[in-house]
């Protein structure tokens, strides 16, 4: 669990930076709605491939998508613990990413709704499709925030309600397809740590 600790103290770097050491992360894009923002924003971490800051315009809870590369992770936890050589097995894993959804609070704390590892290269040979399908795969579901109503008379239909019954694995995996241009793609979707009322 080294990732998810290294990720938790990014998370709180980011909600409040130490001034001396703490670079604030760059803004790479920025897309307005209604109801809310998505931020994408660069995440200076091994493996991390794409991350994206959702903040509501109603205050509560903002959200965090991460995306990381497995391989990178794995490679990363090879190492030595009191004098015995940790190594990981052979990759024979088809799982390719780990994709995350975190709960941040302005106090600074953070709740993670789901981390999940998936695989979202599937069998194509494309090296760049390889790349950019996870890319543009966890986009579109950051995205998705976007197009979400807010009403004030139903609390079924606030925006936090809508965005909390956000089924994000299968949200992942119709736009994984989309972008593979494989209908019938499977991303094997292993739950690492999941929110029990999710």
């Amino acid at each position: 669990m080294e990732w998810l600790h290294k990720l938790k103290h990014w998370i709180l770097n980011f909600i409040y930076p130490k001034k001396k050491y703490y670079k604030v992360p760059k803004l790479m894009r920025r897309w307005d709605g209604a109801h809310c923002a998505v931020l994408r924003i660069q995440r200076n971490t091994k493996g991390g491939m794409s991350t994206y800051r959702i903040t509501s315009r109603y205050g509560g809870c903002d959200y965090l998508i991460t995306l990381d590369d497995l391989s990178e992770l794995k490679a990363e936890l090879l190492g030595e613990f009191n004098g015995i050589t940790i190594k990981i097995l052979g990759d024979s894993s088809p799982l390719t990413h780990r994709f995350s959804v975190w709960r941040i609070f302005i106090n600074g704390s953070s709740s993670a709704i789901g981390i999940w590892d998936v695989d979202l290269q599937g069998i194509t040979s494309n090296l760049n499709l390889r790349h950019l399908a996870p890319v543009r795969a966890v986009a579109g579901v950051a995205l998705k925030p976007l197009s979400l109503i807010h009403s004030k008379k139903n609390s079924e239909l606030s925006w936090h309600n809508q965005m909390e019954r956000i089924d994000w694995i299968a949200l992942l995996e119709r736009r994984i397809r989309g972008e593979l241009n494989n209908p019938s793609h499977n991303i094997k979707a292993t739950i690492v740590y999941q929110q029990d009322n999710v």
